[in-house]
């Protein structure tokens, strides 16, 4: 007969047990009861905010821009010229390109010479004038043919009668 009655509500041992079940259930559905109140009023602050939020339309100034103004060069100024950008060491049958800085507008021819001072027939190759800020590209393809080694880049400028030369080395891995 103890056996049946060990854990039951009829001792001190089953009455703590069911005592603490009980304050399980009231905290659990407390703690949902809290949720649920606090989620209800989320909604209605949204709701509400939503019905009394004030509606202001602004333009939107765009961002001020910064030119960059060319440069002023006087016209007796001297021509010079300066490689900024080279592709070089390349391989045989690739892109070569190079980029000079000179004065503005100044007239501009590139010649590159390979062995057997073969110059380079490219159709990238032609004359260029500057832009207003003294830049002048060139983009070329370098026969697959040619050999190994370094190869002159001749570059002239003219303007006003004043020229300016620059000699820079292709490289051809």
């Amino acid at each position: 007969m103890l056996k049946e009655l060990k854990h039951t509500p009829a001792t001190a041992r089953g009455r703590r047990r069911q005592h603490r079940r009980r304050s399980a259930v009231i905290a659990t559905i407390a703690l949902l009861l809290v949720l649920l109140l606090a989620l209800a009023a989320a909604l209605w602050y949204v709701w509400w905010t939503g019905q009394h939020a004030e509606v202001k339309v602004s333009k939107v100034q765009p961002a001020p821009t910064r030119e960059v103004a060319p440069p002023k060069v006087a016209d007796n100024a001297p021509v010079g010229v300066s490689i900024s950008v080279l592709t070089s060491p390349l391989s045989a049958g690739s892109n070569a390109s190079i980029t000079i800085r000179t004065k503005p507008k100044a007239a501009c021819s590139i010649i590159v010479t390979y062995d057997n001072s073969e110059k380079s027939r490219d159709s990238g190759l032609v004359p260029k004038m500057a832009d207003e800020y003294g830049v002048v590209s060139w983009s070329w393809s370098v026969e697959s043919n040619r050999t190994k080694g370094k190869w002159p880049i001749d570059i002239t400028c003219a303007e006003n009668g004043k020229s300016g030369y620059m000699r820079g080395e292709l490289v051809i891995q």
